[in-house]
């Protein structure tokens, strides 16, 4: 018999996925800052659930997910963060993100397919994922444009 997956955004959720989640490896592929400077509160692996958790909660964004995270402890143990009133900063999740990287994400995303794709048949001879993290954003709408003068001697 074969069980399903909990609903999106509840903590059963959170908890089922939790185990597949290859901490080891993502603390791996950004290791902890050495040297001179603040030391990291918190660990590659905790900021990378931090990430999910926007996927897979109704808070998808990211000042949302952190304002929210303080009252569900749920979300925090998943995340795996002790402590309620200490929580990273929305640009701390950025920079994670930035320094993770595209070939990071992939790295993850192999780790956590490799499972899946070795309970397939052997027959099963094609497999399609959508991968979109190449994909440029399409922002041309939002280009600044120099503001068009109301004075009939600046239009000429």
């Amino acid at each position: 018999m074969q069980s399903s997956l909990a609903m999106t955004g509840t903590n059963e959720l959170l908890g089922q996925l939790s185990p597949f989640i290859p901490d080891e490896l993502i603390n791996q592929l950004v290791p902890p800052h050495r040297g001179r400077g603040r030391r990291a509160h918190w660990s590659a692996a905790q900021l990378y659930r931090l990430l999910l958790l926007a996927l897979l909660t109704p808070a998808h964004a990211y000042n949302l997910m952190l304002t929210l995270l303080p009252e569900q402890r749920g979300w925090r143990r998943f995340a795996r963060l002790p402590n309620r009133r200490r929580l990273p900063t929305a640009s701390q999740l950025h920079d994670f993100r930035e320094e993770l990287g595209v070939g990071g994400l992939r790295r993850i995303n192999e780790q956590l397919l490799r499972p899946l794709l070795e309970g397939l048949p052997k027959e099963r001879v094609v497999l399609g994922i959508i991968d979109a993290t190449d994909l440029p954003a399409a922002t041309s709408a939002f280009k600044k444009r120099s503001p068009v003068s109301t004075r009939p001697s600046e239009r000429r």
